[in-house]
């Protein structure tokens, strides 16, 4: 009599006749027709450029700037209302500044990239996915927080205090700041969880014209990494 209790008790749990989630589990936000597909982890802050584009003949725009998120997830996500929260420093102390990404449809697809730019007219015009025109980026310090449109806080990337982690702007050309891709504590706080674009020209989703001096990968994977942070982590 016991085991036919215990049975039917096993066969209730399995039960999956009822849509409901048990409150005893976490509800996954995977309505990827939502504000709230995402969870924490699933989205990066893959690559900042911060330090503005160089046309071919040297030319510096230090406002043609972009930042890309890069989606983890095994699944869409929907970062309609999403905001960005910039906090930085340029020669003096700019103002906490938040960015909101339009609403519509703006959907990363499993393994995108999304592109944040300031100017349609600039460098990253053809690859942007947004344009903000209003956006700014501190040119030694920045740190920038990613919300869901709940306010929850899907990533983060730099720093308050310490000066920008890498890229920059050397008289000859921009390069921008890449995640380093590790598994184990690659947090974008971490100066050592990023580097400097390390190719000699910009990908090819830069506009011509600008591709020998702004040397940058928006909508693409990263460069390769060879600041010694790819470490993927001891498995034993």
């Amino acid at each position: 009599m016991r085991k036919l209790l215990f049975a039917a008790l096993l066969l209730g749990a399995c039960d999956t006749s009822d849509p409901g989630i048990p409150a005893s589990q976490p509800e996954y936000r995977w309505d990827f027709d939502s504000c709230t597909s995402g969870e924490r982890g699933s989205i990066t802050i893959n690559e900042v450029n911060f330090a503005g584009s160089v046309t071919d003949d040297g030319t510096l725009d230090a406002d043609d700037i972009f930042i890309e998120l890069w989606n983890r997830h095994p699944r869409p996500i929907n970062v309609s209302g999403w905001r960005l929260n910039v906090y930085g420093k340029t020669e003096g102390y700019v103002p906490d500044e938040g960015y909101l990404i339009p609403q519509n449809d703006r959907t990363i697809p499993v393994n995108g990239h999304f592109v944040i730019a300031k100017k349609a007219d600039g460098a990253f015009g053809d690859i942007a996915d947004v344009i903000i025109e209003d956006l700014e980026l501190g040119k030694s310090h920045f740190y920038v927080e990613l919300r869901d449109c709940d306010q929850k806080l899907m990533e983060s990337a730099g720093h308050r205090e310490v000066p920008v982690f890498s890229g920059g702007y050397d008289f000859v050309t921009s390069r921008s700041m890449e995640r380093a891709q590790i598994i184990f504590q690659n947090r974008g706080t971490m100066a050592m969880n990023w580097h400097a674009y390390s190719v000699d020209l910009g990908s090819n989703t830069i506009r011509e014209g600008w591709r020998e001096r702004t040397l940058a990968s928006p909508g693409m994977a990263n460069s390769p990494d060879y600041s010694g942070s790819s470490a993927s982590g001891d498995f034993e």
